[in-house]
């Protein structure tokens, strides 16, 4: 009969089965550990061989200012910049603009040994791994040395005669907009003309850098001065729009002559280069001449009335700047004052009024409204032949007559022959009014110093137009 195995014996076979088993996996963990540190030995062999060459090598795919120097050293580096800094050029281009730049012509001054030293100290030959996936792009400035003035005097230049035929920035504005009668904002806009400094700080960055071309951007562009969303030229719109929409009335004598409508005002309105926002009086008064003068021109016996243009203007400024709403009267001026009437004229019925002091006459109709007036020159009173004085009746009306004077020194010759075109005596033939053709003035004090021989000599015009209404038979009250 087969005995069953006891435990005992079944725990002795396991146990040796495990020490068999854990043989293979000591092996295999001494292995891995003999391998990671072979790797990381040769890591570390790497990292130290890469940073003792990168220690005077330049990481590949490093660049400075702009140009490659992969696997350089810094005498390398400075080898090259020495040869190339005798035959630097940049050509600045862009924008419509090309010019040339050459060492020559700024004095450039360039210290090689400095430029690659510059260089190779912004490096660090430790990270040479994490700078090869993410290569070092390195700027050298200071150790370029150059003349400013004759930098800055090509650029000028250049940009002077490029600007000549540009097109200037167009600044956002406050533009009437005509069909609407209402003020807008016009957008700025840019043109094809350079800034001068920006085109400098650009190409002496270029210089700087030993560029050998130096590309001008958009922001190389002049930029308008005024933008659509400057805060003074948006108030500035809504400024002029309230000028222009208040409602005015001009009247004349209290009554109503013409409303100032929108359309008109907001075309006298004007925006100064400081934004700021008022009337133009001149164009309010040249428009008031031209519309209203005829209609508000008066006269009185006495006066002359004319539209006070300057003062409307400003009356209608100041009402619309001050934005309010009303009527204004339409002024007016005194543009002629005539001597006074003689008192009594109004009983005198149909006459002729001469007034020898004041050198003034009058033609009154019946009803003694004035129907012709003029200034004239009576008689000399220095040399004693003074115009008569008194009530007189036009007793002829002739044309085309030669006057002949008396002889007065006795030498046989009549002392004056004048020929008239109208005559019309009153005191004989001898006194009478005429016709001055030789004469340039009348009224004022002409007639104390060289008057007449005793007749009223009218401006030619006027003699005519009196010949036209005067009747023989009709009073010359003469009076001082």
């Amino acid at each position: 009969m087969t005995q069953p195995t006891s435990a005992k014996h079944a725990r002795k076979t396991d146990s040796a089965a495990g020490a068999t088993a854990a043989k293979p996996a000591k092996s295999r963990r001494k292995a891995i550990s003999l391998l990671a540190l072979g790797i990381a030995t040769a890591l570390v062999a790497g990292q130290v061989a890469g940073t003792s060459y990168y220690g005077s090598h330049f990481v590949p795919g490093t660049t400075v200012n702009g140009a490659d120097v992969s696997n350089m050293t810094e005498a390398e580096l400075t080898r090259q910049v020495a040869t190339s800094a005798t035959s630097w050029k940049t050509t600045v281009a862009g924008q419509g603009l090309t010019f040339a730049i050459g060492a020559t012509d700024i004095d450039l001054d360039v210290s090689p040994a400095d430029y690659a030293r510059d260089a190779k100290a912004q490096t660090d030959a430790a990270s040479w791994a994490l700078d090869l996936a993410h290569p070092r792009h390195i700027t050298v400035s200071k150790t370029v040395a150059y003349n400013r003035k004759k930098l800055d005097a090509l650029v000028d230049a250049a940009v002077q005669a490029h600007n000549q035929s540009a097109t200037p920035p167009k600044n956002a504005w406050c533009a009437l907009n005509q069909k609407t009668s209402t003020f807008e904002v016009t957008q700025e806009a840019l043109g094809t003309a350079l800034d001068a400094n920006v085109v400098k700080a650009q190409v002496e960055k270029g210089v700087a850098r030993l560029h050998t071309k130096v590309s001008l951007k958009r922001d190389a562009l002049l930029r308008p001065q005024l933008t659509s969303k400057d805060a003074g030229l948006l108030k500035a719109v809504d400024t002029a729009n309230a000028y222009a929409g208040h409602a005015i009335t001009l009247t004349k004598d209290g009554k109503p002559l013409t409303k100032l409508d929108k359309k008109t005002v907001a075309t006298w309105v004007r925006v100064g280069d400081d934004l700021s926002v008022g009337l133009d009086r001149d164009a309010i008064a040249q428009w008031a001449r031209d519309s209203l003068a005829k209609k508000v021109a008066k006269s009185d016996e006495e006066h002359d009335y004319a539209i006070d243009a300057a003062s409307l203007a400003a009356s209608v400024a100041n009402a619309a700047q001050g934005e309010k709403d009303g009527s204004l009267e339409v002024p007016l001026a005194v543009t002629a004052t005539r001597p006074a009437q003689t008192p009594g004229h109004e009983g005198r019925g149909r006459h002729i009024d001469l007034n020898l002091s004041t050198q003034y006459a009058r033609f009154y109709d019946k009803d003694g409204s004035v129907i012709w007036r003029s200034y004239f020159v009576s008689g000399n009173t220095s040399e004693g032949r003074a115009t008569p004085t008194g009530t007189f009746k036009v007793n002829a009306k002739r044309t085309n007559e030669t006057l002949v004077g008396a002889d007065e020194n006795g030498d046989g010759e009549p002392a004056y022959k004048s020929y008239v075109a109208y005559w019309m005596p009153f005191v004989g033939n001898a006194v009478g009014l005429h016709d001055a053709s030789w004469r340039s003035a009348f009224g004022g004090s002409i007639y104390s110093y060289a008057g007449s021989h005793g007749c009223v000599n009218l401006p030619p015009r006027a003699a005519r137009e009196l010949y036209g209404l005067v009747k023989v038979g009709d009073t010359v009250y003469v009076h001082s």
